[in-house]
C-alpha cells in the first residue's frame, strides 16, 4: 500500500502543476481506493470552481453537474497514470451560471427588497446594546460561507467600501467593516487591540 500511496501522492503532484496558482484547489485528498490502492481528490473553493474547470480542460474530462439542495455540485473523474482522480466544487446557482457562461438566475435584488424593523418593545433585546441591522441573505449566497461579507453593508475582501475599509473586531465575532462602525465600535476595537499586545 505505500508503493500505491507514493504513486498516488506523485499523480497529485502532476496534476497541481498543470495549474495556475488562481486555479489551485483548496484541499488534495489521497484516499484508499480498492481497485488501484489509492486515489486523488482535488477540492476547490466555491470562489475560485474556474480551476475545476482549468482541470478538466488540461487533462480533457467531462465535467457533470449535479444540483442539490445545498447548491450546484460540479464533478471531473478521470484516471492519470492509472489513478482516479476527481475534482470537484460545490457553488451557488449564481455561480453555475457564471461557470457555464449562462446569464445569472433571475432574482430580486437587494435594494428592491422591503426590511422590516423588528419591535423590540419591551423584550429583553431592547437592553442588548450590541443588536445591528443585518443584511438579509441573499438566496444566492447560500453556500458561500468562506466569503466574509459586512453585516451592515455587505462589502467583501475582494469588494471593499469605495475608499478602502478593514475588518473591525468585536466580541460578538459579527463581521463588519469599518466604514460601518460607529466611533465607540472602532474605541472599543483599539482597546482590545491594545489588550492583545500586552497592554494593561
Amino acid at each position: 500500500m505505500t508503493e500505491t500511496f507514493a504513486h498516488a501522492h506523485a499523480v497529485a503532484g502532476i496534476v497541481v502543476a498543470e495549474l495556475n496558482a488562481d486555479q489551485l484547489p483548496f484541499a488534495v485528498e489521497i484516499e484508499e481506493d480498492f481497485s488501484s490502492g489509492h486515489r486523488v481528490h482535488l477540492k476547490v473553493r466555491a470562489t475560485l470552481a474556474r480551476g475545476l474547470l482549468a482541470f478538466a480542460s488540461v487533462f480533457d474530462v467531462p465535467v457533470t453537474r449535479a444540483d442539490t439542495a445545498f447548491g450546484v455540485h460540479f464533478d471531473a473523474i478521470t484516471r492519470i497514470e492509472d489513478v482516479e482522480v476527481r475534482a470537484s466544487a460545490l457553488v451557488s446557482p449564481v455561480q453555475a451560471a457564471d461557470l457555464e457562461g449562462q446569464p445569472a438566475p433571475l432574482s430580486e435584488p437587494l435594494e428592491a427588497r422591503e426590511v422590516q424593523p423588528v419591535p423590540l418593545g419591551a423584550s429583553v433585546l431592547a437592553q442588548v446594546a450590541a443588536v445591528v441591522p443585518v443584511v438579509p441573505p441573499l438566496i444566492e449566497l447560500l453556500g458561500l460561507q468562506d466569503v466574509a461579507r459586512c453585516v451592515r453593508c455587505g462589502c467583501t475582501d475582494e469588494r471593499a467600501c469605495e475608499g478602502g475599509c478593514y475588518w473591525v473586531p468585536n466580541r460578538q465575532m459579527v463581521d463588519f467593516c469599518s466604514a460601518c462602525a460607529t466611533p465607540a465600535e472602532l474605541q472599543a476595537m483599539t482597546y482590545a487591540a491594545e489588550i492583545s499586545d500586552g497592554g494593561e
